[in-house]
């Protein structure tokens, strides 16, 4: 009776060590079709809210700015087994609320880093730092240069050599981004990969 314990013990702990495994080994292979996936190509499309977090001057504290809109494009190498260097380009547009009928549209360059972990059943979690570096085509806003910090946490589908992925954002920026606004980003966004 104690073997037959034991040996059912045992086999509960092998198929439960069994699915990581395989995910790990599935991770590291080479994708199909002779791909190393050495590089990443990434597009996605996000949205979110940015809170003012600190403002003065007589500047309306509760005000929130909404950015609509924002196209993300990725190229990222893979440095280790889960680390990539990625250099992300974007664009975007941002409503001020108080001033609806003017709209401004940023364009930028995003280098950071990613840490994704092998998972289970094609789904595969992932962390990701980087460094916004944005400034404004409209000239007459009076915005330079706005940098930040982004933090992200996603989870993305894969399957062969492509993806699908979601993502959520943080990114407290350090300069204003307008007149007595130091803003919050939390942005959510959705989009296609695929490795080569």
């Amino acid at each position: 009776m104690a073997t037959f314990r034991k040996t059912w013990i045992l086999s509960i702990l092998a198929m439960l060590l069994a699915g990581p495994a395989a995910a790990y080994y599935d991770y590291e292979k080479p994708s199909q079709g002779g791909s190393t996936d050495r590089f990443y190509l990434g597009f996605s499309i996000g949205e979110g809210t940015y809170v003012n977090y600190k403002c003065g001057g007589g500047y309306d504290c509760d005000a929130v700015l909404v950015a609509p809109l924002d196209f993300e494009l990725m190229l990222g190498y893979k440095i280790a087994p889960h680390f990539y260097l990625d250099l992300a380009a974007n664009w975007s547009v941002d409503y001020y609320q108080g001033y609806y009928d003017e709209v401004t549209y940023f364009v930028g360059l995003r280098p950071g880093i990613r840490f994704i972990l092998p998972g289970l059943f094609h789904r595969h979690l992932y962390f990701r730092a980087a460094v916004p570096i944005m400034n404004s085509l409209y000239e007459g806003d009076g915005i330079e240069w706005i940098i930040g910090v982004l933090l992200g946490v996603g989870l993305e589908w894969r399957f062969a050599n492509m993806g699908f992925f979601i993502e959520a954002d943080f990114t407290p920026y350090f300069v204003e981004v307008y007149p007595g606004y130091y803003v919050m980003p939390v942005e959510g966004r959705a989009g296609i990969s695929v490795r080569f």
